[in-house]
């Protein structure tokens, strides 16, 4: 039942570990097949290196087990309400790598203070507020992954645009259309993690990326104007001075908010070019602390009554 499911889901597991993402036996990856609406998970409390695709575990989205000798991850009902919530996702990974958990124990957002950021989450990367005691003392896994749910409808974020949440004093979970890209967004989650942990002790009040920015980067990558990778249509070659290849001085320059329309480049003037971050040039400043009313003291000689003093700088 799912043999490929299952394959798929023991390497992601056994990436996940390679990627430096868990430890010991923490951490899980799981898949769904949506047209049976069966779950294949890692096993609880089996190492990495020993797990197989035999040994994953086929659950239904009750969590009750439908093929497999062993039992599945603890973490298994946190990831079917995650299934339930969110329509479009097709796996999940949970870890408690390093960094991420840092943010997640510290309870904050990870900021988007980078264009690596930007590529794979389309904003902060949200981090949950602490559970209730309720909602831990009950059902506590399945009460986690609506939590995620939660956060993610509260703050209107939508699940494939950030492909990721924190749970606070916790850790990470990562989610992906496929296995593939769950393992991959994982993997960037934990970086950009490392790196805004430098970012936040650089510079105090440090603001996050400019949204023009962020747009660029994320859409060049998701949606129907995406044109990373090989999946777009290349720009068709023009072989230089081929039969197809206009006059030079007939090509119009399609104007933007940037430039100008030109027909030729002799057109083009010399214009001076921008300096960036250039210092604002040093202007003297005077103070006025006004008038010294204290009695002179001979002694003393910056004592005086003469008037305003005068700071130049």
């Amino acid at each position: 039942m799912l043999e490929e499911l299952k394959e798929k889901v023991c390497a992601a597991n056994k990436r996940i570990k390679d990627a430096g993402l868990v430890i010991l036996k923490w951490g899980n990856v799981s898949a769904i097949d949506r047209k049976s609406k069966l779950i294949v998970i890692k096993p609880s409390g089996i190492p990495y290196e020993e797990l197989t695709p035999e040994k994953m575990v086929v659950v239904d989205m009750e969590g009750t087990i439908v093929e497999g000798e062993l039992n599945p991850s603890s973490d298994t009902p946190a990831h079917i309400a995650l299934y339930q919530s969110f329509d479009d996702i097709g796996a999940i990974v949970h870890t408690n790598s390093r960094y991420a958990t840092v943010w997640a124990q510290a309870g904050l957002d990870i900021v988007t203070y980078g264009t690596m950021h930007a590529d794979y989450f389309y904003g902060d990367i949200p981090c949950t507020v602490p559970m209730e005691e309720y909602q831990i003392e009950e059902d506590y896994e399945r009460n986690l992954g609506f939590h995620i749910a939660e956060t993610f409808a509260r703050r209107r974020v939508e699940p494939l645009e950030i492909p990721s949440c924190l749970v606070a004093y916790h850790g990470p979970f990562s989610w992906g259309v496929t296995i593939d890209s769950a393992v991959e967004n994982a993997i960037v989650l934990e970086e950009i993690a490392h790196m805004a942990v430098f970012n936040s002790n650089f510079q105090f009040g440090l603001t996050r990326i400019q949204e023009t920015l962020l747009d660029k980067h994320y859409f060049r990558r998701h949606g129907d104007t995406a044109y990373y990778g090989q999946d777009f249509k290349p720009v068709k070659e023009v072989t230089e001075g081929g039969a197809d290849r206009p006059p030079e001085e007939d090509i119009e320059i399609e104007p933007s908010k940037n430039t100008v329309a030109l027909k030729n480049e002799s057109e083009i003037q010399e214009v001076e070019r921008p300096v960036i971050n250039k210092p604002p040039k040093k202007e003297d400043h005077t103070f006025d602390f006004g008038t010294v009313t204290a009695a002179p003291d001979d002694d003393d000689p910056m004592s005086s009554d003469s008037g305003p003093l005068d700071f130049t700088f």
